[in-house]
């Protein structure tokens, strides 16, 4: 009877091992299933110099989609390697940047700005575009999981008008986060082009983001106390990561 006992417990064991095995598999299938087959649908109006066009704007893991309401001619769709930059500018504004010509502008890119009617892209969106983006990703969700770092009081310096917040600096990413919210703004390290400090209080970042009459954008920021030495040099190998050297073999060596 012992002998009994213990050999049914092992099969209780063994079946109750199975079943959780077969439980988790179940849980991470449907998981993958939930996140491949997730997508954000937005009724948005396109901003344009003259007469806006309402339709659809929908981002998924395909890549992303615009359905214009009356001329579907007008009707977009990308995949992720078919768009050159992503500008998420507030929580009910997004720019797309392609690699179409615009035949008036002298072989520039083509950029559609769309203005969301309904909803709000959060930070769960900007999420999603980020791990699917592998061009230059701009968003103003400044929300990290990572461990700061390090952070420098400033000013973002605008032609017009500036803002006050921090600039933070993290592992993966350099995060400047307005006071207001309305010019916080996020770069990976690859989103960014290079950085300088032309002076002890002033701190320079050159991103891939076109702008009229430059080639890229840059924001200018007024250093409201001094950015350590090893804080900038921390900035400075994060965007100028030495590229390895690569030894190309000759044919029958």
């Amino acid at each position: 009877m012992i002998v009994y006992g213990k050999e049914r417990e092992k099969e209780m064991r063994f079946k109750f091992m199975r079943s959780s095995l077969i439980v988790s598999a179940s849980l991470v299938f449907l998981l993958a299933v939930s996140a491949s087959a997730q997508e954000f649908q937005y009724k948005v109006q396109q901003d344009r110099s003259i007469g806006h066009r309402d339709g659809e704007l929908t981002i998924s893991a395909e890549g992303v989609e615009w359905r214009a309401t009356k001329r579907e001619k007008e009707s977009r769709s990308w995949s992720y390697t078919d768009l050159k930059l992503v500008e998420i500018l507030s929580p009910t504004k997004i720019r797309i940047w392609t690699y179409k010509d615009r035949a008036l502008r002298l072989g520039r890119d083509q950029s559609l700005t769309f203005k969301l009617i309904e909803g709000q892209i959060d930070q769960k969106v900007s999420d999603f575009l980020r791990g699917r983006i592998g061009r230059p990703f701009v968003t103003s969700f400044t929300a990290e999981q990572s461990e700061l770092l390090a952070e420098v009081p400033v000013k973002h310096a605008r032609r017009f008008s500036g803002s006050e917040g921090l600039l933070k600096v993290y592992a993966d990413r350099l995060v400047y986060e307005s006071k207001t919210g309305n010019d916080s703004r996020s770069w990976r390290w690859t989103d960014i082009r290079g950085v300088g400090r032309p002076d002890r209080y002033r701190f320079d970042i050159d991103t891939f983001q076109p702008e009229l009459g430059v080639t890229s954008k840059s924001y200018n920021f007024e250093l409201k106390e001094e950015m350590a030495d090893k804080v900038y040099d921390l900035i400075w190998s994060r965007v100028y990561q030495p590229t390895p050297l690569i030894r190309v073999e000759r044919a029958g060596q």
